[in-house]
């Protein structure tokens, strides 16, 4: 007779059950990262298109901007104003082109008298990490053109058929990348 040198079907049976229960674990263990990392991602995407700056803040996708918009009127960002407490909402244009434009809401004080003022904001998605109150002539003059085409398109100055259409995406949306110069003339 052959002995048998292998190990006994008891043992066999043991070892197969701490397999099974090893990748059991494994399998939990991955598929729970797998399931965070979704959802991670996930409340990212939300932060970044609803505008909530507390996420965008911690957003490692995102980069830091210099956005720029004109002053509103000194009743609307006055601190002593009880509906807004000083926080203000205006469309910054993001680059020179015109076609990157984010709806920020942040505080910048009341203007030290600046002739002309424009605001310089450094943000990330919504959060805004700095804002500053700068003269017109600080800025270049095609920021400026493309600030005064964005007000001539929610200003119903320009063409009224793109403006009917046109105008519910920047009440409602917080980043656009249409070019606002193209909008206003067609």
């Amino acid at each position: 007779m052959k002995k048998d040198k292998g190990p006994s079907l008891a043992t066999q049976i043991d070892h197969d059950v701490k397999l099974k229960s090893r990748y059991r674990r494994w399998t939990f263990g991955l598929g729970g990262l797998i399931v965070l990392a979704l959802v991670s991602i996930g409340i990212l995407c939300l932060g970044y298109y609803k505008g909530i700056g507390t996420i965008d803040r911690f957003d490692p996708f995102l980069s830091y901007k210099v956005g720029y918009t004109k002053l509103p009127s000194e009743k609307e960002i006055s601190p002593n104003n009880k509906a807004t407490h000083g926080y203000w909402t205006a469309w910054f244009t993001d680059n020179t082109m015109g076609n990157e434009w984010t709806k920020l809401t942040l505080t910048t004080g009341l203007n030290p008298g600046v002739k002309d003022p424009y605001v310089m904001a450094y943000h990330k998605g919504s959060y805004v990490k700095v804002a500053r109150i700068v003269p017109r002539t600080y800025i270049n003059q095609t920021y400026v053109s493309n600030l005064a085409a964005l007000d001539a398109l929610l200003n119903h100055k320009g063409n009224t058929a793109t403006n009917n259409h046109d105008l519910k995406k920047y009440k409602t949306q917080i980043h656009i990348s249409d070019t606002v110069q193209q909008l206003v003339t067609e």
